[in-house]
């Protein structure tokens, strides 16, 4: 989704940001929506509140309830795909060049 709303907006992205917290994505804030995101993962309580804090300082409230809302809809998304054993479908062949360049491929999950 990322990859093609980036296109579709004529905004240069650069994906590996997702994996590597180093890498700079060219996303406004970026690096505030990836701590975030990965503190929210991590479900420690501490990392969460100070990720949102940074998050609100950096964007405002407001893009904190909105990177809340993405970060559980992914969530949602990918336990009902593993545990319902749904593939890639038609983005299979479509996402290959980008999952393999990210390492997503390595992951577990389920053919």
């Amino acid at each position: 989704m990322l990859r093609a709303s980036s296109q579709q907006n004529d905004q240069a992205v650069d994906l590996a940001a997702i994996m590597d917290g180093h890498t700079v994505s060219g996303i406004a804030a970026g690096e505030y929506l990836v701590a975030y995101a990965e503190a929210v993962v991590s479900r420690a309580p501490s990392r969460i509140t100070a990720a949102r804090e940074a998050l609100s300082a950096a964007l405002g409230s407001a893009a904190v309830v909105d990177a809340a809302g993405v970060i559980s809809n992914f969530q949602r998304m990918v336990r009902i795909a593993d545990a319902t054993g749904i593939g890639l479908g038609v983005f299979e062949v479509p996402s290959a060049d980008m999952r393999e360049a990210l390492g997503i491929n390595a992951f577990r999950h389920h053919d």
